[in-house]
């Protein structure tokens, strides 16, 4: 197994060089520059021609994008990822600083979305046809087509409007000087509405995933024959037929996870959420070209990191791989 994730690690090592050069490429294509959000009539020629030697923005693209890389791999230095051109702090701090909150909020919707969605596709593959079938299905059908950003507006204006401000509509934590502000529960219940924004477009799809492949498994020679033998419908759907399903549904949680990144960047949006993809947005629109690239580094690497994952379980769910 070590020699594997070995070998799969030095493999992501090119495929991270690609997303580098690709996404170097598509902020040099687009219009505009870093230093045009400092243009005004009161700021002079020859200080804007100081930004962009400062950047470096006067020297060839090929020569920007090794000074940049070069930098960007030594993680361990403050200044490796550059400085933001909105504030001026270290890119690399702010990403770090930002992180958790995105994690909290992406593993929070990811643990939800498994304890619910497996045992939902299971109830659909065994009751096949059934009211409760059909009830599900359509969930799925209806939670999986609406888009992250109409769905996280009616999960707002459900929870604020609805419910009558039941629930916080942004922000992580409560505003100065209400009691309990920053404590656990503030927080947790603070991420209600993202995390169920999040997690409801995840469980319509595992959910779909689970039944269809439930299904496939519930019609092998094996689980008829275990059912001839007398096991009960619990053994043979949990013991035998659940495990061999769950093998390419592995494939789905090492995908869910750069998914999840990616529907922050609305979620987080929607809800004031101090997270990466809030962070993102906001990078974009301000034309922060170093912190822009650096989200999209840190997206490619959790798609690396993803897929990794999901090979190294395989072999914990069926014993017959080995590496």
């Amino acid at each position: 197994m070590a020699s594997y994730i070995l070998r799969r690690t030095l493999q992501a090592i090119p495929i991270l060089f690609g997303v580098a050069i690709i996404s170097f490429a598509i902020v040099q294509l687009a219009p505009g520059s870093p230093i045009d959000r400092f243009r005004a009539p009161n700021v002079r020629p020859e200080t804007l021609e100081n930004l962009v030697r400062l950047y470096g923005l006067d020297r060839p693209v090929w020569e920007q994008f090794v000074n940049w890389f070069s930098t960007f791999v030594q993680f361990w230095r403050t200044d490796a990822w550059g400085y933001s051109l909105v504030d001026g702090r270290s890119v690399r701090d702010t990403v770090v600083d930002r992180m958790p909150a995105t994690l909290l909020l992406g593993g929070t919707a990811l643990i939800v979305t498994v304890i619910l969605a497996i045992p939902i596709g299971i109830l659909a593959a065994v009751r096949q046809y059934s009211w409760a079938d059909k009830a599900i299905t359509t969930f799925a059908t209806i939670g999986y087509a609406i888009p992250s950003f109409l769905l996280g507006l009616y999960i707002a204006y459900i929870g604020t409007v609805v419910f009558r401000g039941a629930f916080p509509g942004f922000g992580m934590v409560s505003l100065p000087g209400v009691e309990g502000r920053g404590t656990p529960l503030d927080v947790a219940w603070h991420m209600v509405l993202p995390v169920t924004s999040l997690a409801i477009q995840q469980i319509a799809g595992w959910s779909r995933y689970v039944r269809a492949k439930m299904l496939e498994v519930l019609n092998q020679d094996y689980v008829r024959t275990a059912k001839a033998k007398g096991l009960s419908a619990a053994k043979v759907t949990y013991k035998h037929a659940l495990r061999n399903a769950l093998i390419p549904v592995i494939t789905l949680f090492g995908l869910t996870l750069p998914g999840l990144l990616a529907g922050a960047v609305i979620t987080e949006t929607i809800f004031s959420w101090p997270g990466l993809g809030q962070l993102g947005v906001l990078a974009v629109g301000q034309r922060d070209y170093p912190m822009v690239l650096a989200f999209v580094m840190v997206g490619g690497f959790g798609v690396v990191l993803g897929n990794l994952l999901a090979d190294a379980l395989y072999g914990v769910v069926d014993p017959r791989i080995k590496y």
